[in-house]
């Protein structure tokens, strides 16, 4: 469990230190992605209702969700920021070879006051997507034996390419999971284990992740529970002429993977 929490918070890097990201470059096959240093990102949590939490996830509810998203994440109104420092719209995908777009970003943890000056966070977050989502089922295919989940494949859910809805579609999703629109919808029922058995599940409930229509970005996280939120956290928005208002709901919640266990499991595999 202790590693599985470990693996966790090596996910919360990469899951939720992506931009909003303006301009495109001519790329690679059916999908755009879109990105440039100097983009930026500020998440602010919206709802935090401890109570509910512990009755879906247990008296561990915090170290569950502090493990995906790191310390703070459970105060309402604090905020977490990331920012772009490069893009590569030519990369190639170490693991897999695969052709992909390459982000590089720099962190700052949840605060309720003003941002430091410095990133107080990791830095140089280096992480791939990749263009084709026919890869990433195939990837988990191989890996896990099962069909793709946020938590299985949270490495390359941090930005998505548009169009985001037929993205989503191509996916090959496990049972309960699917996607409507812009959004993926994983329906948990209580006894449920996390895709990759990092915690349970002790009661029905709705995790949704939503990504901006436009640019692709990851916006927000939600946790419903008997038709209310109880926990949510979604972008707030820079005031730059460029991007649009955004209809919000959630970003990457009780995520699964790190690029350092993706790895370790690929050798694993390759040296069998």
């Amino acid at each position: 469990m202790k590693k599985s929490r470990y693996i966790l918070a090596i996910a919360l890097f990469i899951t939720i230190s992506f931009a909003i990201v303006p301009p495109a470059v001519p790329q690679i096959g059916t999908y755009q992605f879109h990105g440039a240093a100097g983009n930026q990102k500020i998440l602010k949590v919206r709802t935090a209702n401890n109570a509910s939490l512990e009755v879906v996830f247990g008296p561990t509810y915090d170290a569950i969700l502090e493990s995906s998203f790191g310390e703070g994440c459970l105060v309402v109104g604090a905020q977490k920021k990331s920012l772009v420092t490069a893009v590569d719209f030519q990369a190639i995908d170490p693991l897999t070879s695969y052709p992909a777009t390459n982000f590089t970003t720099d962190n700052w943890k949840w605060t309720t006051g003003t941002f430091p000056g410095t990133p107080d966070d990791v830095t140089g977050v280096n992480v791939t997507s990749l263009y084709n989502p026919n890869n990433i089922t195939w990837v988990i295919n191989f890996l896990f034996t099962q069909n793709v989940t946020v938590q299985n494949a949270a490495i390359y859910f941090a930005q998505l390419p548009t169009p985001v809805d037929a993205y989503l579609a191509e996916l090959i999703w496990e049972p309960k999971w699917s996607n409507v629109g812009n959004t993926v919808v994983h329906n948990a029922v209580a006894l449920d284990f996390h895709s990759l058995f990092a915690f349970q599940y002790l009661a029905n409930c709705t995790e949704t992740w939503t990504y901006d229509a436009t640019y692709g970005a990851w916006i927000g996280y939600k946790i419903e529970a008997n038709a209310t939120t109880i926990y949510e956290f979604s972008v707030e928005l820079p005031a730059l002429p460029g991007i649009p208002g955004y209809e919000i709901p959630i970003l990457m919640g009780i995520t699964g993977f790190s690029a350092v266990g993706l790895i370790y499991l690929v050798m694993k595999k390759r040296n069998k």
